[in-house]
């Protein structure tokens, strides 16, 4: 479920919008009426996704936007605004919003945005089930020699490459160089036992590439 914030100086304009949000499946867990409560609420919740209102009293919504990509770089930020005045919207654009929505809002466009917004945490979670794996299997190659084993490959990495076994899924060249440094050339034989078991999973996007590189 996608969580949110939304921010807007006119309550009622809140009510309506978060209405809608849940009604389409997104979990709203605040709402706040100026820019300095948006940035505060961020910091509380970090939410998938924060609405805000443009032109708000004191804190407006460029505040909000300019604070928030000082803590989050990444940060999925919507503006709404009805304001066509060009030099705010230029000042607005220097802050990189995710999206700018216009009065009267286009709901397919919000629709579409948040898709995306779930397909992108679809493939993070995929990511990290496909990272699980490739731990897992590594580390019970290691076991098969001794658990002292796991503690100096593990080491040895983070020593050279300053990394864990968790990054060798998209740095193979990591692991294979490590274990030639240690094994020589009886890292073949540990890395043939890692092909082995990853070998259900050729097919998927990333172990092939884990597997093409490790098998080089």
């Amino acid at each position: 479920m996608i969580t949110a914030i939304v921010i807007d100086d006119d309550k009622n304009t809140v009510d309506a919008f978060v209405k809608y949000l849940e009604m389409i499946g997104v979990k709203v867990v605040s709402v706040g009426h100026n820019g300095k409560e948006a940035v505060k609420l961020y910091k509380k919740y970090r939410p998938d996704i924060l609405f805000s209102d443009l032109n708000m009293p004191q804190y407006d919504g460029i505040y909000a936007l300019k604070e928030i990509r000082d803590l989050d770089s990444n940060a999925k930020i919507v503006i709404i605004t009805a304001n066509q005045d060009l030099e705010i919207l230029e000042k607005l654009y220097r802050f990189k919003p995710t999206e700018v929505f216009f009065k009267p809002l286009d709901m397919k466009k919000i629709t579409t945005l948040l898709e995306k917004i779930t397909q992108t945490k679809d493939m993070g979670k995929i990511d990290n089930e496909k990272k699980a794996l490739v731990i897992f299997v590594i580390t019970e190659a290691l076991l098969k020699i001794s658990p002292s084993t796991i503690n100096e490959v593990g080491n040895r990495l983070y020593a050279k490459y300053n990394c864990y076994f968790s990054d060798c899924l998209e740095h193979p060249e990591y692991l294979k160089d490590i274990l030639q440094e240690i094994f020589g050339n009886g890292s073949t034989a540990i890395l043939k036992t890692i092909r082995e078991h990853l070998a259900e999973f050729e097919g998927q996007q990333y172990i092939s590439d884990f597997l093409f590189v490790i098998s080089k």
